[in-house]
């Protein structure tokens, strides 16, 4: 029972050793990327901790790998949002300041409906593309980053980029 006990503290010990490791070399990136998107350094620190207490929950799945930037990455995005619609459901309505704009309810109309085109026209793109636009232009990955997410070379994410976007302006022109 004792060796069984002390086997359990060295494998959490190496565990611990192996995932400090590999997140002192995400953590740089995450709190820029944080500090980036959101505006508050208190707020951009806490998420940085909550996605580090996540990839430890999820340690075993990402062990083996040699790069977890990219899972890190993606909860934080993730933790962002949520923090988002959080901060947005407990804010009192009375609180809340309407702006008016110069937009006319028409002008809103077409932007939505811009918006909803773009959209269908990015689902009609092939599947890579479609990846491949959404991380970069969507999510704000680095071609580097896509090209080991689906096992490509950088100039293969950026000619496929070129493309997807090439095919979008089409459309957009007719």
């Amino acid at each position: 029972m004792m060796l069984r006990f002390v086997f359990l503290c060295v494998l959490y010990i190496m565990n611990t050793d192996i995932f400090l490791q590999k997140v002192t070399l995400v953590r740089p990136d995450l709190e820029r990327l944080a500090r980036k998107k959101v505006s508050i350094q208190a707020d951009a620190e806490d998420l940085v901790q909550e996605v580090l207490m996540r990839l430890w929950l999820v340690r075993e799945k990402w062990e083996t790998h040699q790069n977890c930037k990219p899972l890190a990455i993606h909860i934080l995005n993730h933790c962002i949002v949520s923090r988002y619609r959080k901060s947005k459901e407990m804010e009192p309505l009375e609180n809340q300041v309407l702006v008016a704009t110069e937009e006319t309810p028409h002008q809103y109309v077409e932007a939505k409906d811009l918006g909803h085109f773009i959209w269908n026209l990015i689902e009609q793109l092939p599947p890579l593309q479609q990846l491949i636009m959404r991380l970069k232009d969507i999510e704000g990955h680095e071609v580097e980053e896509i090209a080991q997410i689906i096992n490509a070379t950088p100039e293969a994410v950026r000619t496929n980029l070129c493309r997807a976007r090439k095919k979008i302006r089409d459309e957009m022109m007719w």
